[in-house]
């Protein structure tokens, strides 16, 4: 008998269990993700929801998983998933096992959030509530048993609210966007305002997170000058960094929303404008900026002047003028400040035809600063004047924005004309008594908050719309202690990181004349 066959027997099998063995690990399933419900989280402060963890694949045995928040003070989550609402914010869930984990949004709004309209308080349903940068919260919610008291449409209400912590400048900022020059129509969509400053605001270290419409615009029909030059201009006055776009078209609208000098806001209804020029001595005055000037009047046009009949911004007269064209102003542009501009070019005699012929009379900015027009008109008319300059001169230009008589300090402004106020010292004002689509925009008694609001309407059992006073009562349920009314209706919109958030009554956004646009440091 051979007495090594045993042995070898031993070590065929000691072998063979090694294989089975290996091959018991290979086929043992690996961890490769985590399977959350829900994946996404909506509480309100106080609310608890349990979150429930799988591993990927579903048969990989023995896992354990570890739960953690990047922020307890908005809300927290137990060892086993359970979540919980602390304070209004947004939040990330992290559940983890070894190197594998999985991050699960989590927004908590205010508890129980109530709005209190006429006799009636609601309890609202919020659909969204987000962080979307320091400081900057959206908030949109239904009022679903809402009536617009006049028995239309339904029930329903749906609203987007934004408030934006403005106490501090440098963080957060709000700023009024006039419509591109480059688009035909003097007016612009809201989405093609953030995508079009989006380039502009990072140069400056700056982001845009948000823009809703702006004030009133004037439509052809209702273009009573008879001039189509001007058509889609802004009834009230318009201010974009200290740059003049337009003045108050009639005394009729005088009313102001103003962003000051450092960031906190106020509104005005009796604001005005008047300016003045000088150059060798003599002096002028500035009838307008960038609109209609009557015989004999001085018009200043910069390069957000209207934009018809070209797609670009022009200078114009509807008699014969001389147009002077400037540099830049030395510094920046401002307003409640002499400013100082070197003449570049002189056009004498230009002849205009209204209706606009083809090629129109005019002129188009080819990197001037600022062009003046002058027109004919007997005796000392601004022709005159501007016909004693030429290349080289030095001319000041004064614009001053007064409240009443007083002088406003501020001069790199933002100002937006509203139409009515509907929150004023805390109590609800009822100025329009119709519901429609609404956009309005508060501030906190301290003006360190705003609050920009765009409510749907002319959705039946969606959101049937409000009066203006009603828009003054969901103000103020958010914290606003003023109010203004803006432009409504089929231009409501309101664009949060390039997307309308809200349902517009024309289906798709409208172009308007300006809008009002919430900016963030990039690094903030």
């Amino acid at each position: 008998m051979n007495r090594y066959v045993p042995i070898a027997i031993l070590l065929l099998s000691f072998s063979l269990g090694w294989n089975c063995k290996d091959n018991i690990e290979e086929a043992m399933p690996v961890l490769t993700g985590i399977k959350v419900t829900p994946d996404i989280l909506n509480l309100s402060i106080g609310e608890v929801q349990q979150l429930k963890a799988e591993p990927i694949p579903s048969d990989v045995p023995e896992v354990s998983f570890t739960w953690s928040s990047d922020n307890k003070n908005v809300a927290t989550v137990s060892t086993s998933g359970t979540v919980t609402g602390i304070a209004a914010g947004t939040v990330h869930i992290t559940v983890k096992s070894g190197s594998v984990e999985k991050r699960i949004p989590v927004s908590v709004s205010p508890a129980a959030f109530k709005v209190s309209i006429g006799n009636t308080v609601y309890v609202i349903d919020t659909l969204d509530y987000a962080e979307i940068a320091p400081g900057v919260t959206w908030f949109k919610f239904s009022i679903p048993e809402f009536v617009n008291g006049f028995g239309t449409l339904g029930k329903g209400l749906v609203v987007n609210s934004l408030e934006v912590d403005v106490s501090s400048p440098t963080s957060n900022r709000l700023e009024v966007c006039p419509a591109s020059p480059a688009t035909w129509g003097n007016v612009e969509r809201p989405t093609a305002m953030y995508a079009r400053k989006r380039a502009i605001l990072e140069a400056e270290g700056y982001k845009p997170v948000a823009v809703i419409n702006g004030d009133f615009y004037l439509l052809s029909a209702n273009n009573t000058t008879g001039y189509a030059y001007i058509n889609n201009r802004p009834l009230g006055m318009e201010i974009a960094n200290g740059m003049v776009v337009q003045t108050p078209y009639t005394a009729s609208y005088t009313s102001g929303f103003i962003i000051k000098d450092n960031g906190t806001l106020d509104h005005h209804d009796q604001l005005s404008f008047s300016g003045q020029v000088d150059a060798g001595g003599q002096s002028f005055p500035l009838a307008e900026v960038n609109g209609f000037a009557k015989r004999g009047e001085l018009v200043l046009f910069n390069n957000l002047a209207n934009s018809y009949p070209t797609d670009s911004a022009f200078a114009w007269s509807p008699y014969t003028s001389t147009m002077v064209s400037l540099s830049y102003p030395e510094g920046e542009w401002r307003v409640n400040d002499r400013m100082e501009f070197i003449v570049k070019e002189i056009e004498y005699n230009v002849e205009t035809t209204i209706p606009a012929a083809s090629p129109y009379k005019g002129k188009d900015f080819n990197g001037q600063g600022a062009i003046l027009v002058g027109n004919e008109s007997a005796g000392n008319d601004s022709k005159t004047f501007l016909d004693n300059l030429k290349v080289g001169d030095r001319v000041g230009v004064q614009m001053d924005i007064k409240s009443g008589t007083i002088k406003i300090s501020d001069k790199r402004i933002h100002t937006v004309g509203y139409g009515d106020v509907i929150l004023r010292h805390g109590s609800p004002v009822e100025t329009w008594k119709e519901a429609h689509p609404r956009t309005a925009i508060g501030y906190s008694l301290l003006k360190d908050k705003a609050y920009l609001v765009v409510i749907d309407g002319r959705q039946s059992n969606y959101s049937v719309g409000a009066t203006t006073g009603q828009v003054g009562a969901i103000l103020k349920a958010l914290g606003a202690y003023s109010a203004v009314n803006l432009d409504g209706g089929g231009s409501s919109a309101m664009v949060v990181n390039g997307e309308v958030k809200n349902k517009p009554s024309d289906t798709n956004e409208r172009a308007v004349a300006n809008g009002i646009m919430v900016t963030t440091r990039i690094n903030n």
